[in-house]
């Protein structure tokens, strides 16, 4: 943090966003949808421990059982932490460059890149638990023709 980002925080502050440390989800209603992401994730993460375990200095059981293990750690904290950052102060044209006046900028920067690195992550978390919630008849599903035009109506909604 530069001299003139301090003073010039103090004189016009920006708004920081927040880290939200809890199990909120929403279920997504459409099972096709949840289930090619869950498909996705029980192709996609054993295709990654094949290419991982091999570079492991260690026997294959135990490199196995680090990288396993440390997916799972990975996961149950991407679900567990959703950065939010204040995407209107993330510096100038969008953040790629920093704002010279604000350090705010540079923290919502950050939780924007903790954001991108957890997202994965929890992608994969919340597939599994759809797909538990889901093919489990705890929720009511939407119909196929009812899900894609109601993900239409959301998207145009967010705009």
């Amino acid at each position: 943090m530069s001299f003139m980002e301090f003073w010039g925080e103090r004189v016009d502050p920006g708004e920081v966003g927040k880290v939200k440390f809890g199990t909120e989800h929403e279920v997504c209603q459409c099972k096709p949808l949840v289930a090619a992401r869950f498909v996705a994730v029980v192709v996609g993460l054993p295709v990654i421990w094949a290419f991982a375990i091999p570079h492991v200095p260690m026997p294959t059981l135990h490199a196995a059982m680090l990288v396993i293990g440390g997916t799972l750690i990975y996961v149950a904290l991407a679900y567990l932490i959703t950065p939010q950052p204040d995407m209107d102060n993330v510096g100038w044209a969008g953040g790629l460059v920093d704002h010279p006046w604000r350090y705010s900028d540079d923290l919502n920067r950050g939780l924007l890149g903790l954001a991108i690195v957890l997202g994965p992550g929890r992608f994969v978390a919340e597939s599994v638990l759809d797909v538990g919630v889901l093919f489990r008849g705890e929720e009511e599903a939407v119909e196929e023709d009812d899900c894609y035009s109601k993900i239409n109506d959301n998207a145009y909604q967010d705009s």
